[in-house]
């Protein structure tokens, strides 16, 4: 039986009825009838399914939990997870957090949510451990129990200025949002563009009301940048590419790698986009090198088992390292916590801070998630990744080898 994903919209196929009190949630058990047997063990996840229409990362967790239930669950109870969609709202995010607290989940798996500022100090004082979570604010790589997989747009950056030497290009100029997180931002990106001796061109901001791309577009243009990095939400992101791409713009451009599906980066224009021959670099490979990595085989799989049981958010074009790092962040999960023999929040945390290393499945070097890593990220302890690029309009690797990318890119001076 696959697992149960329990979220203020939906679980699995069961369609739950309209619920307006905040922080409630579903809790109809997938299949339609209660299960016999030990009570099953709860993975939350805090996802904007709604706000930021990230419904692959649903069906992810869903392909996840079946995999772990059909080879017995942990240690013989059923997992299940649940999703607290906050709709990108910051007071339903407190109520999100609060919620899985209240429903003692062991972790949290993969979450992304621009509000984790207020989410994580709640998971944190509860000593729920936070697997896998994009590091968007600062408490996502400082928090005690903060355990994400790689260090977000900061260490991005850092790995896509060294796939900028690489390739020998030399400038490059940061587009991104006129508010006080896009300044900082720019500055972030002033600091290891020195330390990469990369020229930093002057950033372009733009309002983040509607705006018309187009003299963004032009600016860069006139900036005579080798790259252009949009540090822009995808939202914005698209129409800026697909503006560059019309005007004819030269530029190579610098992505998070698997910020797109393949079906966002066909409808920009496939092997055509403005995204053709990008400078990428990610935590995870790409599903397309899963001839080197067999747990990109598994995940495939996973998802396809997820597609034939009737979801079609599960279908491979809408699959990313978004999708692939839910996914991984349960399977890491579930796999420590079958090690334990009280499988709850606290044993499970203390496992994460004490082991030598977790097994991610052979998608990273090593990774010991209770290490310290650097000041600025102290919980940041994978800051190895893989150099990507879009060939053919599909996310290819660049170097198969992972690269910690401040072995080359030094920090203060």
């Amino acid at each position: 039986m696959g697992g149960c994903v329990r979220s203020r919209s939906k679980c699995g196929s069961v369609v739950a009825a309209v619920l307006t009190a905040i922080g409630v949630v579903a809790t109809a058990a997938c299949g339609g009838t209660a299960p016999s047997g030990p009570p099953p063990i709860t993975i939350g996840a805090l996802v904007p399914l709604s706000g930021l229409g990230l419904s692959q990362y649903a069906a992810a967790f869903r392909a996840s939990a079946r995999d772990v239930n059909a080879h017995g669950g942990i240690r013989g109870r059923r997992l299940d997870i649940e999703i607290c969609d906050d709709r990108n709202d910051p007071n339903r995010a407190q109520a999100c957090a609060r919620q899985l607290v209240s429903h003692h989940v062991i972790a949290t798996a993969a979450n992304v949510s621009e509000f984790s500022m207020v989410e994580g100090p709640i998971l944190d004082e509860a000593g729920i451990a936070q697997v896998g979570g994009e590091a968007i604010n600062p408490e996502d790589s400082t928090l005690p129990t903060a355990f994400p997989l790689d260090g977000g747009i900061f260490v991005q950056m850092a790995g896509g200025m060294v796939g900028m030497r690489r390739r020998g290009l030399h400038s490059l100029q940061v587009v991104t949002l006129d508010s006080p997180s896009g300044r900082t931002l720019a500055q972030l990106a002033g600091l290891l563009a020195h330390g990469a001796e990369i020229d930093l061109a002057a950033p372009s901001f733009l309002p983040a009301a509607a705006f018309d791309p187009t003299p963004y577009v032009q600016a860069a243009m006139q900036s005579k940048a080798d790259v252009v990095f949009p540090g822009l939400p995808p939202t914005m992101t698209m129409p800026f590419l697909m503006a560059s791409r019309q005007a004819g713009a030269k530029y190579l451009v610098m992505l998070p790698e698997g910020e797109f599906t393949p079906a966002q980066l066909t409808q920009m224009g496939g092997r055509d986009a403005i995204t053709e021959n990008s400078i990428e670099f990610a935590a995870l490979p790409p599903l397309s090198a899963d001839d080197q990595f067999p747990a990109l085989r598994t995940f495939g799989s996973d998802m396809d088992a997820e597609l034939a049981a009737g979801d079609r958010d599960a279908a491979a074009s809408f699959r990313s390292s978004g999708s692939l790092s839910a996914w991984l962040s349960v399977q890491i999960i579930a796999r420590e916590a079958s090690t334990l023999s009280t499988p709850d929040a606290a044993h499970l945390l203390e496992v994460l801070r004490t082991s030598p290393t977790v097994d991610t499945l052979g998608l990273t070097p090593p990774w010991a998630p209770g290490r310290t890593g650097l000041p600025m990220l102290p919980r940041v302890t994978n800051l190895f990744g893989y150099l990507v690029t879009q060939r053919n309009g599909v996310e290819v690797l660049a170097d198969p080898a992972p690269v910690n990318p401040f072995q080359l890119v030094r920090l203060g001076g």
